[in-house]
């Protein structure tokens, strides 16, 4: 039986931003846009971040072309991004409209190609980078829940 690659994808990022918002609400008030140490970057930085990469690969899926990468795009985090509401907003319509992307592609072409600047990539490969890169953002939010004394996983509850 083959792999069905749409469901697959679908069910990994699915379960990636159900695991990031139970993280992210169980980080402490005081904490969401702090800094540790005072140079680690803060959950409402990499939650942006996370809007901003999710946003640029549901328009590469669309087929269409999101510019030039530009890493620096999330440096600086938007004040508005700093309200722990709106990035928790920010994030679930971004992971949305990513989610309603790969739905609209029919099954049988998870695997076509889609031209980038740097090569080719598919439907399937955005689909497990954007799920992967949550997950690497909420293994962040678990050290920053740690760091605060909560050594609980939140999404097991």
């Amino acid at each position: 039986m083959a792999l069905d690659l749409k469901s697959y994808s679908k069910q990994n990022l699915e379960d990636a931003r159900d695991r990031y918002l139970e993280d992210l609400a169980a980080i402490p008030d005081h904490a969401f846009d702090a800094s540790p140490a005072g140079a680690a970057r803060s959950a409402a930085h990499f939650t942006y971040e996370i809007v901003c990469v999710n946003r640029r690969l549901a328009t590469r899926m669309r087929g269409e072309d999101p510019g030039p990468f530009n890493p620096t795009l999330w440096e600086t985090t938007p004040d508005e991004y700093r309200s722990r509401s709106l990035a928790t907003q920010a994030f679930s319509e971004s992971t949305q409209e990513f989610l309603d992307v790969l739905e609209s592609i029919p099954a049988e072409q998870m695997e076509r190609e889609i031209p980038t600047p740097s090569g080719t990539t598919t439907p399937f490969d955005l689909a497990m980078f954007c799920a992967m890169h949550v997950n690497y953002h909420d293994g962040q939010l678990n050290y920053i829940q740690a760091i605060h004394g909560d050594t609980s996983i939140h999404w097991t509850d």
